[in-house]
């Protein structure tokens, strides 16, 4: 990968942007300097912009940006080329089986997203629920009360209302901050019994997560936070690669804690969010893995973002390697 060195000289330190490149049967070191300070990060962005494009020329691929800690370069092209499979896989469908494919891609999401936060609701009683939600929701306009809906089917409405508000902001190319999450979450919670008070707000409480020991920031800390975390995105977003710009958005989110529920559900949708703006593929993480990704956030929980990294990017590969 890419990655910023130092190197002495006459006693004084100056810095580099440099890359290990294979020609042939040798490894060689390609570089550019940067000066004796660090330039500030749009001016490092433009200087790595150009190092990639010399790169290339040389037949070089799959170069990550310079602030990327996790992904090789191998990971990198194997990402590249997932998204590309899935790319041309979409291309090959009807406009029918496209539309149905993105269907069932959505309903996937909405259940293992719910189940992983404990709901018991299927795949096919998740698509009949919102297969259903129009119905539903003229009904609720005119003030008529929905009989044996419970808690489960009013939050795979909601998560699906927010991938249709996402969809909104994905099309206008808005950026994530603090007003957008709150939005989401505001319909995450919408209709759920016992939470109307926490609905589009922060927390105003402390919390703790069952089975864990880690010690969530006091709930007057949380705007403070997101705001610094919304500032990190904004400062590295091009100098990270977008899969790991994802997943440490992810874990330092679910470090924060910001909500009084539906923390897991508002990450994931905002993950996705990521990926997509960066045109990488909407990415499901299974049921079947909920372990493993309750250890890598566990690991996050204490500034290890590298495990969730990983997973996620194998997980992209995976999911995206071959399509039929």
């Amino acid at each position: 990968m890419a990655h910023i060195t130092t190197r002495k000289v006459k006693g004084k330190q100056y810095y580099y942007l440099e890359e290990s490149i294979k020609q042939g049967k040798k490894w060689i070191k390609e570089s550019v300097y940067l000066g004796a300070e660090l330039p500030n990060n749009k001016k490092l962005l433009e200087i790595y912009e150009k190092f990639v494009q010399k790169l290339k020329k040389i037949g070089a691929t799959g170069i990550v940006p310079p602030f990327t800690e996790f992904l090789s370069r191998s990971m990198a092209i194997k990402i590249a080329n997932a998204t590309e499979n899935k790319i041309r896989f979409l291309r090959e469908l009807t406009a029918t089986q496209r539309i149905e494919f993105i269907k069932r891609e959505r309903i996937t999401f909405v259940t293992d997203s719910n189940a992983i936060e404990g709901s018991t609701l299927d795949y096919w009683l998740t698509e009949r629920v919102i297969s259903d939600q129009k119905r539903i929701e003229r009904l609720q306009k005119r003030g008529v009360a929905i009989t044996n809906m419970d808690r489960e089917e009013q939050e795979a409405l909601n998560l699906n209302k927010c991938l249709d508000l996402y969809e909104q902001f994905l099309k206008h190319k808005k950026d994530i901050s603090a007003d957008m999450i709150l939005k989401f979450h505001c319909v995450l919670l919408s209709k759920i019994d016992g939470y109307e008070q926490y609905c589009g707000l922060w927390r105003p409480v402390n919390v703790r997560v069952r089975g864990s020991d880690h010690v969530f920031p006091h709930h007057q800390e949380v705007p403070k936070l997101i705001e610094e975390l919304v500032s990190w995105y904004a400062e590295n977003n091009e100098l990270v690669h977008p899969v790991e710009l994802a997943a440490k958005f992810h874990t330092k989110f679910t470090t924060i804690h910001p909500f009084a529920d539906g923390n897991g559900r508002m990450v994931r949708l905002l993950m996705n969010y990521i990926l997509q703006k960066y045109h990488l593929p909407f990415t499901n993480i299974p049921l079947n893995k909920r372990s493993a990704y309750m250890k890598t956030q566990a690991a996050g929980n204490v500034e290890n973002h590298k495990p969730f990294v990983l997973f996620l990017a194998n997980g992209i590969v995976k999911q995206n390697k071959k399509l039929k």
